[in-house]
């Protein structure tokens, strides 16, 4: 029996929704991937891409982010010189250092008691990567689970479901989603949210807490869809 994947190939409905997906993981994975550029803050500012982020009305979290993310970049303090050095100085000390970080944005870092690099569930996730011709820029001095590379991973992926979508490869694109919903699965719902708790708990700004909390409530949101389009329809009584 077809998927409701399957039985929507070739709509609307589905392009929207694969469409909605691919900007949410390119905007997700350009937050949390590398330090904050000026361009970057500002287009948000401008271009409205945080008050149309996809299923904010479906996710009370989504909301919340996106209501600080918005009044931050509203606030004309925090266009100045100090505001972005301020921005900048966030995303370092909780991601990259030199001291200890409040938010290790690494898989392995929450998933191992000693929260130690380059264990299992790196070598995992490097096989996710690979099954789709995918490798991490920094392979193989720079750990491959960090957040910003699984979110790249789901954003190329989902470039690739659109792609099937809109030649009608119905299979191949049942098997993406199914290899997207394990990584969500297995790795990503395993450890974002309380990546996610402690950025809002440790970040200085109202940008990285909103914005993380519109990283999780979209992983959930977006698990819940891609179980959606795997489902078998019900057969007719």
């Amino acid at each position: 029996m077809a998927t409701t994947a399957e039985a929507r190939l070739g709509s609307e409905a589905l392009t929207a929704c694969l469409q909605a997906r691919l900007f949410a993981y390119e905007l997700l994975r350009k937050a949390f991937r590398q330090e904050p550029e000026r361009g970057f803050a500002l287009s948000l500012a401008h271009g409205g891409h945080i008050e149309s982020f996809p299923y904010r009305e479906e996710s009370a979290e989504i909301e919340q982010g996106a209501v600080l993310v918005t009044g931050y970049l509203a606030d004309s303090r925090n266009t100045s010189d100090a505001a972005y050095d301020e921005l900048h100085w966030d995303y370092t000390r909780m991601f990259v250092g030199p001291y200890k970080l409040p938010a290790p944005p690494w898989e392995s870092a929450y998933r191992t008691k000693e929260r130690l690099l380059f264990q299992a569930e790196t070598l995992a996730v490097r096989q996710a990567y690979l099954k789709y011709g995918l490798q991490a820029p920094g392979y193989p001095a720079e750990p491959d689970d960090h957040i910003g590379l699984e979110l790249d991973f789901m954003h190329q992926t989902t470039r690739m479901a659109l792609r099937h979508a809109e030649c009608g490869e119905g299979e191949a694109l049942v098997a993406l989603l199914g290899d997207q919903l394990a990584f969500l699965e297995e790795h990503m719902l395993a450890w974002v949210p309380q990546f996610a708790a402690d950025v809002v708990r440790s970040a200085r700004t109202d940008f990285y807490r909103g914005m993380a909390q519109i990283l999780n409530g979209f992983l959930a949101i977006d698990c819940a869809l891609l179980q959606e389009l795997l489902r078998e329809p019900a057969a007719e009584a």
